[in-house]
């Protein structure tokens, strides 16, 4: 029995195995993929201390260099499903279960995808799930920011300080972003709102 399953191999997950080892506590971080975290996906990374400019799949190994060094144990497994026994939890995955005394769940957050043609082409290449980790490659260019959500308003409104122009493409006929978000975004003079669209196709 581990005394500690962490469920989630990014940042998160790997910075919680390193302390708990250092603690003395039997550890294994499970993973369903090779490439985790979202800052994988990042082409460049510029804001993180230490490194002025590095790509997020070298951080992210940089990451994993430091969690086995230190001996943090990982296993490439999906997570199905945990059951609390009391003192002991138990964690069914797809390669068999395990036990322990506790559970971190760390498993971030995952983009939601369009799935149309062209988007997995260009991620990395124009296409970005995150506003304020890639915003600045987009400096003085026109973007286009897909929802409609508290997360989509936000991200145009941080775009609007970079972007020469940002369209804002949201499927219905009204945001769902809260008030005070909307309010901002119809103020900005660079960002404009194509109401009822969905993107079909990225072409580049």
């Amino acid at each position: 029995m581990y005394d500690l399953i962490i469920v989630g191999g990014g940042p998160a997950g790997l910075t919680a195995g390193i302390y708990a080892v250092r603690f003395g506590l039997n550890t294994i971080i499970l993973e369903k993929s090779e490439i985790s975290g979202q800052i994988a996906l990042a082409d460049v990374v510029e804001n993180y201390p230490g490194f002025p400019e590095i790509s997020g799949l070298e951080l992210m190994e940089k990451y994993k260099s430091h969690a086995q060094e230190i001996g943090v144990e990982t296993k490439i497994t999906e997570v199905l499903s945990i059951r609390d026994e009391g003192e002991k939890k138990i964690v069914s995955t797809d390669s068999g279960e395990f036990e322990s005394k506790a559970v971190i769940i760390a498993t971030g957050a995952n983009p939601k995808h369009l799935n149309v043609p062209g988007e997995k082409e260009f991620i990395s290449k124009g296409v970005s799930y995150c506003a304020i980790c890639d915003g600045p490659f987009f400096k003085n260019k026109t973007v286009v920011v897909v929802g409609g959500g508290n997360s989509a308003i936000a991200d145009a409104l941080l775009l609007s300080k970079i972007a020469k122009k940002v369209y804002l493409i949201h499927r219905r006929d009204k945001l769902r972003a809260v008030k005070i978000l909307q309010d901002r975004a119809f103020k900005a003079t660079n960002i404009e709102f194509i109401l009822n669209a969905c993107i079909l196709e990225i072409i580049g």
